[in-house]
């Protein structure tokens, strides 16, 4: 159950941090990573780079800068597909 509340708090809130969900759901690191592993293959949630945020401006010192690792709600999914390439 508690993997759905945290698709819906994503949902919700589209943009989140590893902290909040964390915090919201009063896990470890080591359970929310897993946690949010499974959302991520599922392909609605992403996982957005430390160094970067949502606005991908945070050299300008935007106000998403060093908050950790960040996730997206994605309404369409966000699921790459290995496909092979032949090159002739």
């Amino acid at each position: 159950m508690i993997l759905l509340d945290i698709k819906q708090y994503i949902k919700q809130h589209h943009d989140v941090t590893l902290s909040d969900i964390k915090n919201h759901f009063d896990l470890t690191d080591d359970a929310a990573k897993g946690m949010l592993s499974l959302l991520i293959k599922q392909g609605h949630v992403q996982a957005i780079d430390a160094q970067s945020c949502s606005t991908g401006q945070c050299s300008t010192g935007c106000s998403q800068a060093n908050q950790g690792e960040q996730y997206l709600w994605r309404d369409k999914c966000f699921i790459s597909l290995p496909i092979p390439v032949q090159v002739m």
